[in-house]
């Protein structure tokens, strides 16, 4: 017998089939190809708009109260949930 119907050998070939996909493998990631990974160019670069301290200061409350509301609506969410289940066990243990 040879391992029984081929498991072995599939196996086998799984696992060399997955050491070749290995990054340590790609050429990319061998000796120093960082022309591969990163650009250099300018144009990469991130540009962030620029925000006087009056309007930054009305989007940070801004977002200070969308978060207020949101925490809200979920405790609502929460209690509501926990008191019908609580009704529900109270009502199967009569």
């Amino acid at each position: 017998m040879t391992g029984g119907a081929g498991h072995i050998s599939d196996m086998n070939n799984r696992m060399k089939q997955n050491r070749s996909m290995k990054t340590s493998n790609k050429p990319k990631f061998k000796s120093n190809n960082r022309n591969l990974n990163f650009s250099k160019g300018e144009s990469e670069k991130l540009v962030f708009k620029k925000v006087s301290e009056d309007k930054l200061i009305l989007i940070k409350n801004e977002i200070r109260r969308k978060a207020k509301s949101e925490r809200k609506k979920e405790s609502i969410i929460f209690t509501s949930i926990l008191i019908i289940l609580i009704i529900i066990l109270i009502l199967s243990f009569k």
